[in-house]
């Protein structure tokens, strides 16, 4: 007849098979982790393209403060007949509004992914309702 004790010092075949699932499970759940890190990470080669991006949205934005003042600098000389003095003045307000608008797209700083998670989503109820 077996002893009791002798069965509990020997591990139980279930329980083998159980532990080595589990470790085949915790090496899953580590590299699926892993990849997901990976997958959330920028990729490399579109960092410059980032860099790019950010100099001509600065750069249109003062082409555009300088365009649109000129534009109305002219119209309004074209309209009181004193072509050089209203395009003078509204090309440097222009200018100055160039130079503003490209230090402030130049500060703000885009929300984080973190920030975009904890956004409360629009409802779309309200929308139904009117």
């Amino acid at each position: 007849m077996a002893n009791p004790r002798d069965t509990k010092d020997q591990p139980d075949a279930k329980l083998g098979d159980i532990s080595s699932r589990l470790k085949d499970l915790d090496a899953r759940i580590a590299a699926e982790k892993s990849e997901k890190r990976a997958a959330e990470q920028p990729s490399m080669k579109y960092q410059g393209a980032s860099d790019y991006s950010k100099g001509y949205r600065l750069a249109s934005e003062f082409v555009a403060g300088v365009l649109v003042g000129g534009l109305v600098g002219f119209g309004l000389d074209k309209l009181f007949n004193t072509l050089p003095l209203f395009l003078i003045v509204f090309l440097l307000l222009g200018f100055g509004a160039g130079i503003l608008n490209m230090s402030r797209s130049a500060n703000r700083t885009p929300p984080t992914a973190e920030e975009l998670r904890n956004m409360p989503k629009p409802d779309d109820d309200e929308d139904e309702d009117k």
